[in-house]
């Protein structure tokens, strides 16, 4: 600063108007009341002794002027612990070199305190034709980046293609959904019960041993011309009944001859009761499937197993003693099959209501309103890959139609 406008300051801040007030005196604090303390303490219950009563109340006094404790002393410091001898060399140099940075800065500000400033615009030296030339070639070349890139940016634009979609798309999709509203009406209307099948149902006989593997199915099962009852998973007893789900597999993948489960319906279906189909010969009942090369049908393998939780999987056995293909899912345990028929399996995952559904479509003589079909069935591998089976193809006979009066 120049001596003449330090004077000047001087003289402002020596300014009495500008002096600092006296401090004001210290006013002395009204000494301290202490009150007596207060206990919160419940009256004495006429059934405790005055001794007892006397000792419980000098503990809760105790307990109410209790102080907690806070150590706030520093922890220890333990310098070989954050300083390595190594290091210490290396943090010396760099303070070293930090304080040489810092006394150069001191020296340029001084200087420029006692010069009062020095800006200088002009390059030294001056620039020549040459490096005019190059600063002209390198602006040119950023020139010709930014405009490839708006180029690059207008084409993006103009390929761009709104998230929304086009009419004609719109309208494609409303033709598609107008025809299957269209055929939704024109198809019976199903309106399924809402009792529920009591699932909690459990029993020990069925539980897996921990190092065995048991084979898993799927059915999807389906209303014809309606909708999708569910797709539901079935775990098969392969280490007590093996023949049975054996037959049981075979039909589920489809034999070469054309008999498989894929296609055929649940024939009959009483209500609250159990549903039956897998009539894999003329799909109504009467049909007995034999295997290729077998003159007479399997016999019961066993009855180990018994029919006492919903969605057990039964294979029927006739009064003959023959297995020809055909199988049971109960809704309710049943001790009436038990003994007459093979269990040889239970439904283990699917939607919860697919055995209300199944039952809603059953009449009080084992008929149904409406047919349910398994449009889609196959199996898991060991590894869990799903490998579907093979559609039947058999020609089943005609059905009697019912008259309508």
């Amino acid at each position: 600063m120049h001596p003449t406008r330090e004077r000047a300051c001087d003289e402002l801040l020596e300014n009495p108007l500008l002096r600092t007030p006296p401090p004001e005196p210290e006013r002395p604090r009204p000494p301290r009341v202490r009150r007596p303390r207060e206990f919160k303490l419940p009256p004495r219950f006429p059934l405790l002794s005055k001794d007892f009563y006397a000792t419980w109340c000098n503990h809760q006094k105790e307990l109410q002027m209790a102080k907690h404790k806070v150590d706030d002393s520093p922890p220890e410091l333990f310098p070989e612990l954050y300083l390595k001898p190594r290091r210490l060399n290396y943090y010396a140099r760099q303070l070293e070199e930090n304080m040489n940075v810092n006394k150069d800065l001191l020296k340029r500000i001084n200087y420029i305190q006692r010069t009062g400033g020095f800006v200088d615009c002009w390059m030294y030296p001056e620039p020549t034709d040459t490096y005019n030339k190059l600063l002209c070639k390198q602006r040119q070349r950023v020139l010709d980046t930014m405009q490839k890139q708006n180029l690059y940016f207008y084409s993006r634009l103009l390929i761009a293609r709104s998230e929304q979609l086009l009419t004609k798309e719109l309208e494609k999709l409303w033709k598609d959904t107008k025809h299957k509203l269209i055929l939704g009406a024109s198809l019976p209307f199903i309106l399924f019960k809402t009792e529920k099948i009591d699932r909690d149902i459990r029993d020990p006989a069925f539980d897996k041993p921990p190092s065995l593997h048991r084979t898993k199915v799927s059915m999807d099962i389906w209303v014809v011309g309606g909708s999708k009852i569910g797709k539901v998973t079935a775990e098969l007893f392969t280490d007590i009944v093996p023949k049975t789900c054996q037959l049981f597999l075979n039909l589920l993948k489809g034999e070469d001859r054309g008999y498989a489960y894929m296609g055929t319906r649940f024939f009959r279906v009483v209500p609250d009761l159990f549903c039956r189909g897998g009539d894999v010969v003329k799909d109504n009942g009467f049909g007995c499937y034999l295997p290729e090369g077998v003159t007479d049908p399997m016999e019961a393998e066993n009855f180990k197993l018994k029919h006492t939780v919903p969605g057990v999987m039964s294979m029927v056995v006739t009064n003959d003693n023959e297995v020809c293909g055909q199988f049971n899912i109960i809704f309710k345990p049943l001790p009436q099959f038990d003994g007459k028929h093979v269990v040889f399996g239970r439904i283990i995952g699917g939607p919860s209501q697919a055995l209300e559904r199944i039952s809603a479509l059953g009449l009080p003589l084992g008929t149904t309103t409406s047919d349910c079909v398994v449009r889609q069935c196959g199996w898991f591998t060991r590894a869990g890959q799903y490998r579907e089976g093979n559609p039947n193809t058999i020609k089943f006979p005609p059905r009697r139609k019912i008259k309508k009066e």
